[in-house]
């Protein structure tokens, strides 16, 4: 008996698994540009649409990334991997560009880090830039929802715990890939300490670090050290060193780990699940997103398809039922609730879910109806 359930439950993996390259799409790549004013010129912005996008009328959550044209297209590819996998929701990705003479300019701090708009430069500068005319435009041309996280490696590791500690509501995730925390005199770590011994930053931080000089490594070490003197229930924080990597190549990996990082327990367990264990999932998910996330009609049919394989019977036609009262018109939702009562033996269940079916499915071909009948034979 136990080696027949491992393997209906390596089947039932497989099953979803394929279904993801069966459905394989590829999301689109916009190019545009923005007349900023604040930074007094021409902007360019590449952004990265997930794969379902344009199939669909819901709301994504956004990833704003620094060196967007450098760091977007591997990052929109691993987001869309995670995502297929349902490791990770998916995303739109923001890359904004920093023109190679201006990215020091844009992403490190200036001295003076006063707060007066009329002082504002570098960082802080390019952080207003970001708030107040990419975000609007973002918001404006796509469908985004509350959620928003940023991204940034090396200069734009060091921009992105700025605008953590300048910025504490802004974004609800913040990855930094090897920021170079040693500029200014280790500048940053003055404000970021204020910030910890205040309580004031909020969300979710990754920070990682390569096989780098001491100039990069002990500066961050500090970071680290800060983050554990004065801990907040506000701000949850994930630390990496990639010792294997070096600063050019860390990047890959510390997206990865930090995307995971910002949406814990979005995977559904590899194991029957059943509905009160989806809709616990979801629930998470809602709050983390600040959205209302539904179980898709394919993913209760799918469980509920595993649960009857293991004769789970009440198990199954919860989920099923569940399925078509919240997906009516769904034939595949009717067509496994069907087949669930005939595998267990319930043959006027089934009838009666037939009727339903015909009743509730709009505009139903012939195929289809024969397609459901046939169910029977």
């Amino acid at each position: 008996m136990k080696k027949i359930t491992v393997n209906l439950i390596l089947v039932m993996m497989c099953f979803f698994h394929f279904s993801v390259f069966a459905a394989e799409k590829f999301g689109k790549i916009e190019q545009t540009t923005i007349e900023s004013e604040i930074l007094t010129e021409t902007r360019e912005l590449v952004v990265y649409l997930p794969a379902d996008y344009e199939e669909s009328t819901q709301s994504f959550p956004v990833l704003y990334i620094t060196d967007g044209d450098i760091q977007g297209p591997h990052t929109a590819a691993t987001l869309d991997y995670l995502s297929k996998f349902d490791v990770a929701p998916s995303m739109i990705v923001v890359g904004i560009v920093n023109p190679r003479h201006k990215r020091a300019e844009d992403l490190t701090l200036t001295k003076d880090s006063s707060e007066q708009p009329e002082h504002l430069a570098g960082a802080d500068r390019f952080l207003s830039y970001i708030e107040q005319e990419v975000i609007p435009f973002i918001k404006s041309r796509y469908r985004t929802s509350a959620y928003q996280a940023l991204s940034g490696t090396s200069h734009g590791g060091q921009f992105a715990v700025n605008a953590l500690i300048k910025r504490p509501n802004l974004f609800n995730g913040v990855i930094a890939i090897s920021p170079s925390l040693y500029w200014n005199n280790k500048q940053l770590l003055n404000l970021a300490e204020e910030a910890l011994k205040n309580q004031a930053l909020k969300g979710r931080l990754f920070m990682s670090i390569a096989n780098e000089e001491p100039t990069m490594t002990e500066p961050f070490q500090q970071l680290v050290e800060l983050t554990n003197k004065y801990p907040s229930k506000n701000l949850n924080v994930l630390v990496k060193t990639f010792s294997d990597e070096s600063h050019n190549s860390t990047t890959l990996l510390g997206q990865y780990y930090g995307l995971k990082h910002l949406f814990p327990n979005w995977a559904i367990p590899e194991t029957p699940q059943t509905l009160a264990d989806l809709q616990a999932v979801f629930k998470a998910r809602s709050a983390l997103l600040n959205q209302t996330m539904v179980i898709p009609e394919n993913k209760a049919a799918g469980y509920g398809q595993w649960l009857q394989y293991l004769n789970r019977q009440e198990d199954a036609l919860a989920l099923l039922k569940w399925n078509i009262k919240t997906y009516p018109q769904s034939l595949n939702a009717h067509s496994a609730l069907i087949k669930a009562y005939l595998h267990f033996n319930l043959p006027d269940a089934a009838k009666a879910a037939l009727e339903a079916a015909l009743k509730s499915v709009n505009e139903l071909s012939t195929e289809q109806k024969e397609q459901l009948e046939g169910l029977f034979t």
